[in-house]
């Protein structure tokens, strides 16, 4: 009977040392060459958000209320000034620093991009054309008057006025350098200069400044627009893409975390405002419908439930550098995740993570008291960490080690790409090393 039962202990241990064995490490073979990376977690359960919250003490539990979010995004615009409000966009601006911010955008480019996506080399007279269409002669009167609009589609924003996909190195093919950002149907913008041709206009947004094309937006009054964005009854949307309909057909699809004013609920389909472009190019405001499933009344309350449930539903996303193809890139999830509970982020990851008042700074300190803070200061699903041209939402200790959700691009010397949204130990390319930054999303 002892055989048995020692016969049987030792095969629940080796079962359960099995399952333990490498649960923060990608499944990969033994083999030199690189190789992709399939299985990110050889542990099935760290992929499901409810796992995460089971170790959460009081996960629905505010962790801001209304009036400390409005707070903590007042302190965001007026004091950091990495995100502009709408409401408080000049008339005028100086034509001289319109000038300058469009010339040292230029200048950046073409300063560190040498291929078109075709791998050939871009010649010097591309950006001397590119430098003409800028239309600079235009900005030699003392101030410009801004003209305001909203997007019309999903809008890729642009540092220079072109559509070529821009490389910094041959082969870089999801890395277009030109993309600055992409802009969901319904951002606000104040456009302050057109390029020689007409096809495109330079304008400040939300988070990013840049050109989009002159078919992407509408221009109206800015009371009107200020009426449409601050409509008391709105929706938001919470799930990755939102299908959007225009009298019964397919129009676009809205990422997470866009607001936009509410008329009525009929059955299971939600009916809202979208604008729309009028043949003269001015603003047109028109009913469309979005699947109730896909929207909230309000914003979801920010608690560390809604935060991981969010931020789950891009789990195995594709990456997309500045919302290339439609996707998000590192700081574009976070924003879209944390948008839904009415926070807002900037849009790159140094300013995301220099946001509020409750930040550790973690560079040049050892591997060991980084785990140590992350232990005693990190809060689920209201800590994001910064490293180097990454940031990353943590999600808790499993086994006495960090792990984090994260869109991720994410080669190596020994694995290609993950390129994904992927859950991952901190150790995943030695991140632990590098993160330089915790910050804590909340009033100090």
């Amino acid at each position: 009977m002892k055989k048995i039962f020692f016969s049987i202990l030792t095969l629940l241990l080796l079962f359960t040392a099995c399952q333990d064995l490498g649960d923060n490490k990608p499944l990969l073979s033994n083999k030199k060459e690189k190789q992709p990376i399939i299985i990110v977690n050889k542990n099935r359960h760290l992929n499901i958000a409810a796992f995460w919250l089971n170790s959460v003490n009081k996960a629905d539990d505010l962790i801001l209320n209304e009036k400390e979010i409005t707070r903590f995004n007042n302190d965001t615009i007026y004091r950091k000034k990495t995100v502009t409000n709408f409401s408080d966009i000049n008339k005028r601006y100086a034509a001289s620093w319109v000038k300058e911010t469009i010339l040292k955008s230029f200048y950046g480019m073409k300063s560190k991009t040498s291929y078109y996506l075709s791998d050939s080399k871009i010649p010097s007279k591309f950006f001397k054309d590119i430098k003409e269409e800028l239309n600079l002669n235009e900005l030699r009167k003392s101030n410009v008057t801004t003209r305001y609009a909203l997007t019309v589609n999903y809008s890729n924003q642009k540092i220079i006025p072109t559509e070529f996909e821009l490389l910094k190195k041959k082969n870089q093919i999801h890395f277009d350098r030109n993309q600055n950002s992409a802009l969901d149907i319904a951002t606000p913008l104040a456009i302050l200069h057109t390029s020689k041709d007409g096809f495109w206009h330079y304008g400040i947004g939300p988070t990013s400044s840049g050109w989009v094309r002159s078919k992407d937006i509408a221009f109206g009054e800015r009371d009107e627009i200020m009426d449409y964005l601050s409509s008391k009854k709105f929706v938001i949307t919470t799930s990755a893409k939102n299908p959007l309909m225009i009298q019964g057909q397919y129009h676009d699809y809205l990422r997470m975390g866009v607001r936009l004013p509410m008329l009525m609920t009929i059955d299971d389909m939600t009916m809202i405002l979208v604008p729309s472009r009028g043949e003269d190019g001015n603003l047109i405001v028109s009913n469309a419908t979005i699947d109730s499933a896909n929207v909230h009344e309000g914003y979801l309350a920010y608690t560390p439930r809604t935060i991981l449930t969010q931020a789950f539903k891009f789990l195995n996303a594709p990456y997309g550098w500045g919302g290339m193809y439609g996707e998000q890139d590192c700081s574009k999830f976070l924003q879209e995740v944390y948008a839904t509970t009415g926070v807002r982020l900037p849009r790159n990851s140094t300013s995301q993570s220099n946001i509020g008042e409750d930040k550790i700074e973690l560079k040049d300190i050892s591997k060991s008291s980084k785990e140590q803070f992350l232990r005693n200061s990190a809060l689920s699903g209201a800590t994001i960490l910064h490293l180097k041209g990454h940031i990353v939402l943590y999600l808790g200790e499993y086994k006495g080690e960090s792990y984090i959700i994260h869109t991720v691009w994410g080669a190596s010397s020994k694995h290609f790409a993950l390129g994904r949204t992927a859950v991952t130990s901190v150790n995943f390319n030695n991140y632990l090393n590098k993160i330089d930054r915790l910050t804590n999303i909340t009033l100090e």
